[in-house]
């Protein structure tokens, strides 16, 4: 976790040197800004893996439906010579297509690590083992000095490290109250909520959109994502004034929901100019989409045909 945390904590390291050095900002609202600063500076490298990634996933929707057709062809064909051929001609068709896996997945591979080390520095520096100790461990480039002026930074008059459930001795030490920290903590907790469940709310809405109504695994999904609508829209509530989640992870999940949902707005609307949804697969979606309702009617006018002869019988 250390070397995912080093390269971020460089970029931090660079904005407070430029805060306070060049534009004479005070230590204290250096480390604050900062974080803001951090989140702007990793969100905007991994702005163009993000968008390949986007990309990538509409030219696979695209292809859809060619790639049911070629399923259909070799639906009634099972040897391993048809099996190969069926590859074969799939590849062929994502290369068309502009398709390639590796835009799908590399970029993810990248994302991962700069959000996780992102998290892990701001986790550590505002809390360390010991909040009360003289001098603190270092993380990543930051010394331990560095990290007592971050535990002396502020926001509203509220330190960075201080959250709601914490004792009344470490609040006083922080020089603060349960009251000023709950008063801060409500309102970016409730934004980082309302961020995080629009962001999910408009990716629900992306899926359905394209989703894969010959696939029951597709559906299933689809719909297990509901239940976790409340799950994240609750957690920062929860966490945030129920759990021990510093003013600065706040601030974190504040920026970092925000930019996911304005990333997420912004791509899709782009790609909807740039790579727009084919009339081929709207008509096939469409399609399967009548077809599956089709099929669940039939379903339903079956059970209750079933229903009514297990009534008559029964007479």
């Amino acid at each position: 976790m250390s070397l995912l945390i080093y390269p971020v904590s460089v970029v931090m390291t660079f904005w407070h040197r430029i805060l306070t050095g060049v534009l004479g900002v005070s230590d204290a609202t250096a480390w604050a800004v900062s974080i803001v600063l951090l989140v702007l500076t990793v969100r905007l490298f991994l702005l163009p893996f993000a968008y390949r990634q986007f990309k990538s996933t509409r030219f696979l929707v695209n292809l859809r439906p060619r790639v049911a057709a070629l399923e259909a062809e070799f639906a009634d064909r099972h040897d391993p010579g048809a099996a190969r051929e069926k590859l074969r001609r799939q590849r062929e068709l994502q290369r068309e297509g502009g398709y390639r896996m590796r835009d799908g997945c590399v970029p993810a591979l990248i994302q991962v690590p700069f959000f996780l080390g992102l998290y892990q520095l701001l986790l550590r520096i505002s809390r360390p083992g010991d909040l009360e100790a003289t001098e603190h461990h270092g993380v990543g480039v930051l010394d331990g000095q560095d990290v007592g002026h971050f535990l002396d930074a502020s926001v509203a008059g509220v330190p960075l490290p201080a959250y709601s459930v914490m004792s009344d001795e470490q609040f006083a030490f922080l020089g603060t109250t349960a009251s000023d920290v709950f008063h801060l903590a409500l309102p970016l907790c409730i934004a980082a909520s309302v961020f995080t469940t629009a962001n999910f709310g408009y990716s629900l809405y992306r899926n359905w959109l394209t989703l894969d109504h010959n696939s029951a695994l597709a559906i299933s999904l689809f719909r297990g994502m509901w239940l976790l609508l409340p799950v994240l829209t609750l957690f920062p509530l929860i966490f945030g004034l129920g759990g021990p989640a510093p003013v600065a992870i706040m601030c974190y999940w504040v920026m970092n929901n925000l930019w996911t949902l304005a990333q997420s707005l912004g791509l899709h609307l782009t790609l909807d100019r740039i790579v727009p949804y084919t009339p081929e697969f709207m008509e096939h979606r469409d399609r399967m989409r009548d077809a599956r309702r089709a099929r669940r009617a039939e379903v339903r006018e079956a059970r209750r045909g079933l229903a009514r002869r297990e009534r008559e019988r029964s007479r």
